[in-house]
C-alpha cells in the first residue's frame, strides 16, 4: 500500500516538474524572442533615423558655417577696399581745397604768385618745343607744367592769362610733392586749369608733353579737356546749372573708368575734384590724383578661399577689374584693350564669358551679400563643376565712363568650388552611411547568434534550475528564521550558481557580523585613523605644492620686471626725457613697453597682450626678446621690423597652443620727427600751443600673433615732434579702469590730467596721471594691467 502511494507521488512530482520545465522554456523563449525582436527592431529603426538626422544636421550646420564664413570674409574685404579708396578721396579733397581757396581769394593768389616769381624754388623755366606745339618747364623742378601752343604768343612766350595762372599755381610745388609722398600710395597728382586756360601742372616731374606727342598724335589740336577727358568738364558745368543732375549730392569726387596708362603701362584710376569759380556759376578746372589698381588687385588676388576659390572686382556692367589668372579661366573671360580718346580701357566682361551661366550672372542691387550657384563644363574636363558665388555691391561713386558722368557701383565677388566648400559634408555623409551599414549588419548577426545561444541555454538551464531554486528557497526560509549556519550546495556555474555563492557569502557575513560585531567596530576605527593620517599628509603636500607654484609665479614676475627698461636706460636717451610705469592686474602682467637704443637709433614700443596672468606675461617676454634681437641685428625699417616680429611671435604662439595675441605700437625718433608703426591705442601728442593731437593707429598695423603675415596691413605715419612737446603712450588698463559706480576713467580725463602738468618733467607727468587714476578708482578692484610711457622732447 505504501509502495503504491509513493509511486503515485513520484509520478505527480515528475509530471509537475515536466510541466514547470515546459512552461519555463516556453515563457523564457517567448520573452527572449520578444525582447530580442523589439530591441533589434528599435535599434535598426534608431540607427536609420540617426543616420538621416545626423546627415541633415551636418549639412545644415556646415552650410550655415560656410555662409557665415563667406559673408564675414566678403564684408571684411569690402571694408578694406572702401578704406583704400576713401583715403585717396580725403587727400584729393585736401588738395582741391587749397586750389579753391586761391580761386575764392584772387587777391591772395595774385600776391602769392608775384611773391613766388621772385623765389627760385617757385620759378618755372620753360623750353619751347622745336615744332612749336607746346612749352614745358625744364627737368629737375618739383612739378612739370605744360602749356599747349594755343595758349602761347607767336614768339613762344606765354599769353598773359596763362602766365598769370602758371604763377598762381606755382604754390602747388610747395604742397603737391608732400601729399604725393605721404598717405595712400599714389602714382601722380596734378592740377588742370579751366577750359579757357587748360594749363597742366603735375608732380612728379616727367617728360609729359614729349610722351603725349609720341602716344597721342594731334592731341594739341584740341582743347586739353576734349583730348583726354571729353564730356567730364561739361558734366561738372551741368551740376552748377542743375544741382539735381548730380549722381550723389554732397559728393563731388569723380572717378574715371579704369584704364591702362600709356606712359607707365599700369592699370590706373583717375580721381577728379572739380574746382568752381568764386561766384559758383561755372567750373574752374580740377585737381586730380592717379593711383594704380595694384593695391586693389593685390588685395583681391591675395584672398584665399579654400584651395582654389578666388575673388574678383567688377564694374556694375560686369567688366572685371581685378582677378587672378585661375579666376579668369574659371569664369571664361579674357583681357582686351579698348581705345578711347588716347586712353586704353580695361575690357574683361562677364557677359563675354564662354560659359552661358556666367554670362547671365545678375549683379546685386544693394550692399547686402547675395549668394548664388553656377555650374559650368570647362574645356578638357569630364562632367561639370558647380561653384558657390557670393556678390556684394560697394558704395556708389560719381563715375566718368569716357563721355559723361553717371552713377557707378563696383561689385566684389567670391567664387568657391562647392566640392571644396562642402567637402566636409560629403565626407561626413559617406562616413555616416558606412557606419550605419556596418551597424545594421552587426545587429542582424548578433540577433541570430543570440537566438541560437538562448535556445540552447534555456534547454540546458531548465533541466537544472528548478532543483537549485528549491534549495535556495529552503535556505532562505531557514535564514529568515535566524539559522545563520545554513548553506546551499549548488554545483552550477551559471547565474543560479552565482546566486548560491552570493547567498552563502551573505549568510557567512551575517553570521560573522552577528558573532564578531565588537572586533569589527574596533578594526574600522583603526582604519579611519589611518585614513585620517593620510589626509593630513596630503594636506601638507598640497601646501608645499602651493608654495612651489607661488615661487614659480614669483620668478616669472621677477623676470618680467627685470626685462623692463631700468631708470638709467630712460635717462640716458639723448634729447628725450622719458618716464614709464607698469602695474600688472595679476601676479604676472601682459602689458609691454620698452626703450631700445642702438647708436643714434631710438625706438620706443608699447603693447597689450589679451588678458593677463602667466601666459600673457610669457608672451610679453617673447615680444621684448624678439624686438631687442631685431634691433641689435640692424633692422631699422619699421614695416619690416613689425612684419618679422609678428612672424616669430605667430610661430611661438602656435607652438605653445594658446589663443593669446597683442596690440603693438613702435615709435622711432629722429631729430624733430617721430615715425609711428603698428596698431594699438591712440597716441597723444601735446603741442606747445596747448593743443592735444590724438592719433588713431588702427590703420597702421594688425594684431600680433593672429596671422602669419601682416605685411599688407603695416604702414607708418610720420609726425612732427619739436622741443618742449610731449608724446604719451598708454594701454587700455588706464582708460577702461572703473570706479565703484562703474564709470570709466576715459581718454578725456587722461588728456586733462596730462594737460594740467604738461610744463613739468616726464616723471612728474607720469606720477600725476597715476595719482589721478588711483584716486578715481578708489577701493574698486583693478581688472587690467596699467602701463604708461611719457616722452618729452628736451
Amino acid at each position: 500500500m505504501a509502495t503504491g502511494r509513493s509511486s503515485i507521488i513520484d509520478f505527480l512530482v515528475g509530471r509537475t516538474s515536466k510541466r514547470f520545465r515546459t512552461k519555463f522554456m516556453l515563457v523564457t523563449v517567448f520573452g527572449i524572442l520578444v525582447a530580442l525582436g523589439s530591441s533589434a527592431g528599435t535599434a535598426l529603426f534608431n540607427v536609420t533615423r540617426l543616420e538621416q538626422n545626423a546627415t541633415s544636421e551636418v549639412q545644415a550646420g556646415l552650410a550655415r558655417a560656410n555662409n557665415e564664413y563667406l559673408e564675414n570674409y566678403i564684408e571684411t574685404t569690402a571694408l578694406r577696399l572702401n578704406l583704400l579708396f576713401e583715403q585717396t578721396f580725403s587727400e584729393l579733397r585736401m588738395t582741391a581745397s587749397m586750389f579753391q581757396t586761391m580761386i575764392d581769394n584772387p587777391e591772395a593768389g595774385d600776391a602769392l604768385g608775384k611773391a613766388g616769381a621772385s623765389i627760385p624754388y617757385f620759378q618755372d623755366k620753360f623750353e619751347l618745343d622745336p615744332n612749336g606745339k607746346w612749352t614745358q618747364n625744364v627737368k629737375g623742378e618739383p612739378s612739370v607744367i605744360a602749356v599747349w601752343h594755343y595758349l602761347l604768343n607767336p614768339d613762344g612766350s606765354l599769353k598773359p592769362e596763362s602766365e598769370d595762372l602758371v604763377q598762381k599755381s606755382a604754390l602747388f610745388d610747395l604742397f603737391g610733392p608732400s601729399i604725393l609722398k605721404n598717405g595712400s600710395q599714389k602714382l601722380q597728382i596734378y592740377y588742370m586749369g579751366p577750359r579757357a586756360n587748360p594749363i597742366f601742372r603735375l608732380t612728379p616731374w616727367t617728360e609729359m608733353a614729349q610722351t603725349f606727342d609720341k602716344l597721342y598724335a594731334g592731341h594739341t589740336d584740341k582743347n586739353m579737356w576734349d583730348s583726354f577727358f571729353p564730356g567730364v568738364y561739361e558734366g561738372w558745368q551741368r551740376w552748377i546749372q542743375d544741382p539735381n543732375s548730380r549722381p550723389f549730392p554732397g559728393n563731388e569726387v569723380t572717378v574715371s573708368n579704369p584704364y591702362i596708362d600709356a606712359a607707365t603701362g599700369s592699370h590706373i584710376i583717375s580721381f577728379f575734384q572739380p574746382l568752381w569759380t568764386k561766384d559758383r556759376k561755372d567750373c574752374s578746372g580740377a585737381a586730380a590724383i592717379d593711383i594704380t589698381l595694384d593695391q586693389a588687385v593685390n588685395l583681391i588676388r591675395n584672398v584665399k578661399l579654400k584651395t582654389s576659390g578666388f575673388a574678383f572686382l567688377s564694374l556694375s556692367n560686369g567688366n572685371v577689374l581685378a582677378i587672378n589668372p585661375e579666376g579668369e579661366h574659371v569664369l571664361g573671360i579674357g583681357t582686351r584693350g579698348a581705345a578711347s580718346q588716347g586712353l586704353t580701357g580695361l575690357e574683361r566682361r562677364l557677359s563675354d564669358s564662354v560659359y552661358p551661366e556666367i554670362k547671365h550672372i545678375r549683379l546685386p542691387e544693394s550692399e547686402t551679400p547675395v549668394f548664388g550657384r553656377v555650374t559650368v563644363k570647362q574645356e578638357g574636363q569630364q562632367g561639370t563643376t558647380s561653384y558657390a558665388i557670393v556678390l556684394r555691391r560697394l558704395p556708389g561713386m560719381n563715375f566718368y565712363n569716357g563721355d559723361s558722368i553717371g552713377k557707378e557701383y563696383w561689385v566684389l565677388g567670391f567664387v568657391v568650388p562647392e566640392v571644396e566648400l562642402f567637402s566636409t559634408v560629403y565626407s561626413a555623409e559617406q562616413a555616416i552611411q558606412e557606419t550605419t551599414q556596418k551597424i545594421l549588419i552587426e545587429q542582424i548577426v548578433v540577433v541570430i547568434l543570440s537566438l541560437i545561444a538562448v535556445l540552447l541555454a534555456v534547454m540546458w538551464v531548465s533541466k537544472r534550475i528548478t532543483a537549485n531554486l528549491v534549495h535556495l528557497s529552503e535556505a532562505a526560509f531557514r535564514l529568515m528564521n535566524k539559522d545563520y549556519s545554513v548553506r546551499v550546495n549548488i554545483d552550477s556555474q551559471d547565474e543560479v550558481g552565482r546566486l548560491g555563492e552570493t547567498f552563502n557569502a551573505m549568510a557567512s557575513d551575517i553570521e560573522n557580523y552577528t558573532t564578531n560585531l565588537e572586533s569589527i567596530v574596533a578594526e574600522r576605527t583603526q582604519e579611519l585613523g589611518t585614513a585620517n593620517q593620510k589626509i593630513v599628509a596630503l594636506n601638507m603636500m598640497l601646501a608645499a605644492e602651493n608654495l612651489r607654484l607661488g615661487a614659480e609665479i614669483d620668478v616669472a614676475r621677477r623676470l618680467q620686471t627685470m626685462v623692463l627698461p631700468k631708470k638709467e636706460e630712460l635717462t640716458d636717451v639723448p634729447g628725450l626725457d622719458i618716464s614709464a610705469f607698469m602695474r600688472p592686474a595679476d601676479e604676472v602682467g601682459g602689458d609691454y613697453y620698452d626703450v631700445l637704443q642702438i647708436g643714434s637709433h631710438i625706438k620706443i614700443g608699447i603693447g597689450d597682450v589679451t588678458g593677463h596672468g602667466l601666459e600673457s606675461g610669457v608672451l610679453m617676454l617673447m615680444v621684448q626678446s624678439v624686438a631687442r634681437t631685431l634691433l641689435d641685428s640692424g633692422e631699422y625699417n619699421p614695416v619690416r621690423f613689425l612684419t618679422l616680429l609678428n612672424q616669430v611671435i605667430y610661430k611661438n604662439v602656435r607652438r605653445v597652443d594658446t589663443d593669446k595675441n597683442l596690440s603693438l605700437l613702435f615709435v622711432d625718433f629722429e631729430g624733430d620727427k617721430a615715425v609711428l608703426s603698428g596698431q594699438h591705442e591712440e597716441v597723444l601728442v601735446f603741442r606747445l600751443d596747448g593743443e592735444v593731437e590724438r592719433i588713431d593707429t588702427m590703420a597702421l598695423g594688425f594684431l600680433i600673433g593672429m596671422e602669419p603675415d601682416i605685411s599688407d596691413f603695416v604702414s607708418t605715419q610720420e609726425i612732427k615732434f619739436t622741443k618742449g612737446e610731449t608724446i604719451v603712450l598708454f594701454t587700455d588698463g588706464i582708460t577702461e579702469a572703473e570706479n565703484r559706480e562703474g564709470q570709466q576713467f576715459g581718454i578725456d580725463r587722461l588728456c586733462e590730467s596730462i594737460t594740467a602738468r604738461r610744463e613739468l618733467l616726464s616723471t612728474d607727468i607720469q606720477e600725476g596721471v597715476i595719482d589721478d587714476l588711483m584716486e578715481f578708482i578708489g577701493e574698486h578692484k583693478i581688472h587690467d594691467d596699467i602701463s604708461i610711457v611719457v616722452i618729452k622732447h628736451e
